[in-house]
């Protein structure tokens, strides 16, 4: 006779397997199928430049506000205004300090438009691929080699020393640190994240190509230095062919970001001792 303790046993196991079966995968699950990479596309040329002329007022604004409240700190407003804001507008602190005040407006500006194109976060919109360690020192040599050539050249073509705006800024400045805190260091931040950050990228992919994008964010770079001599402006625009050079070479927008930096700080030193 079956002992009954293994017949039920067996009948306990069959129910157990039956509702486990009820559960298990016995129907294969459809896997999605993996989605096809995004297209890395940057703002096309025309929204680039869309982008250059709201990044210029944005950044003027900032400057516009900065001279105003000095403005109104200083009693500008009163007696002959034009005058007032004409120092204002080369006092070294006051430039120093808005100059350094538009980091935080326009450059995360910049990092949202890159942040907004598929593909891109901001920082690989603007450009951070890896560097090699040579690359720094490299251009930081070609940058102070770029001062050099000027310094030695301009006597020729009629540059005798630092430009007037320059003398006022060193010789006006009550706090050197917010000068060089705006000259060599804002200036360099705000003017190489949309000119070598923004505007590189959207032009470069356009039909302008590496020519073209090399001279077209060299010459406006160089023309918003309207206060400067035309000999000094022409440096500038060659200083620009190098800045986008290493921008196209590293892929890194940081590394003329270093270079302008450097650039601006010797002359901030320079202006300083005047």
């Amino acid at each position: 006779m079956r002992n009954p303790g293994l017949f039920m046993g067996g009948i306990c196991a069959q129910v157990v397997a039956s509702v486990n079966d009820s559960y298990s995968d016995s129907v294969p699950v459809a896997t999605p199928s993996s989605f096809p990479p995004l297209e890395r596309v940057p703002w096309n040329g025309w929204w680039t430049l869309l982008w250059a002329v709201l990044l210029f007022f944005l950044w003027q604004m900032v400057m516009g506000v900065g001279l105003v409240v000095a403005g109104i700190q200083q009693g500008a407003f009163q007696g002959d205004i034009e005058k007032n804001i004409m120092a204002l507008a080369s006092d070294g602190d006051v430039v120093g300090l808005t100059a350094f005040v538009a980091i935080f407006f326009v450059c995360p500006f910049c990092w949202f438009l890159g942040q907004l194109r598929p593909g891109f976060t901001g920082w690989s919109y603007l450009g951070n691929l890896r560097v090699t360690w040579w690359h720094w020192p490299l251009w930081g040599v070609a940058t102070i080699a770029c001062s050099i050539a000027f310094d030695l050249l301009s006597p020729s073509v009629g540059v005798d020393g630092p430009d007037e705006s320059m003398v006022a800024m060193g010789q006006s400045t009550e706090v050197p640190v917010l000068l060089y805190l705006g000259v060599g260091i804002g200036a360099p931040l705000v003017e190489e994240f949309v000119f070598r950050g923004v505007l590189w990228r959207g032009w470069r992919a356009s039909a302008l190509g590496l020519g073209g994008t090399l001279v077209l964010t060299s010459f406006l770079w160089a023309v918003l230095h309207v206060q400067y001599p035309t000999v000094i402006i022409c440096y500038i625009f060659v200083l620009g062919l190098v800045l986008g050079w290493a921008r196209e070479v590293t892929g890194n927008l940081w590394v003329p970001v270093g270079m302008h930096a450097l650039n601006n700080g010797l002359a901030t030193l320079h202006m300083l001792s005047l």
